[in-house]
């Protein structure tokens, strides 16, 4: 198994090279664009990906352990197929939308000034994970769990709270009507 160790690679595209490696460790990634690559079956490990473009991946079986993902573009991508062992990423000012989370555990995940707008969370763990600054608009939360959450400063946020688990959940008083929007409310 060819791996890649502490090495940071900058403005690349998925290359050939890159194609031969199936673990990378400590990795930082700046400015590199994956965009539709097949990243199959690989072991991510503490890596860093900054202001990269990771749209349409195909993740199928992939680790992605401790992760942070900063400035990147990742639009469309399926999580639900990435490896359950170990999952665990960190997102921040990054744009997520048209992804799927489909019955992922991500518990205690950070979602830091990201746009997760048409995100499919249906019967993801999100259990005290936090939504800071984050644009939920037409996210699709249904059988989550999201017991200890906080919202509060996220926005365009709609769930229906009969649907999912929110014990310690938390949001702000202008997301109130998002929250009753299954109820047909007015609320002025």
């Amino acid at each position: 198994m060819k791996e890649l160790v502490e090495q940071t690679i900058t403005k690349q595209t998925f290359t050939t090279e890159l194609k031969e490696v199936q673990e990378y460790y400590k990795c930082i990634f700046e400015q590199c664009d994956f965009q539709n690559a097949e990243l199959v079956n690989l072991i991510f490990t503490n890596c860093e990906f900054k202001s990269c473009n990771v749209s349409n991946v195909s993740l199928n079986g992939t680790q992605l352990d401790h992760l942070v993902f900063d400035n990147c573009k990742m639009l469309g991508i399926n999580f639900n197929a990435c490896s359950s062992f170990s999952f665990h990423v960190n997102f921040s000012n990054s744009v997520l939308d048209y992804s799927s989370f489909f019955e992922r555990n991500l518990k205690k995940f950070q979602f830091d000034n990201c746009s997760l707008q048409h995100v499919d969370f249906e019967r993801a763990n999100l259990q005290q994970s936090v939504f800071k600054k984050t644009n939920l608009f037409n996210a699709h939360f249904v059988q989550c769990n999201l017991e200890g959450c906080d919202f509060r400063s996220s926005i365009n946020i709609q769930l229906d709270p009969d649907a999912n688990r929110m014990k310690k959940s938390k949001f702000s008083l202008e997301q109130l009507p998002g929250l009753l929007l299954n109820y047909q409310l007015t609320i002025d």
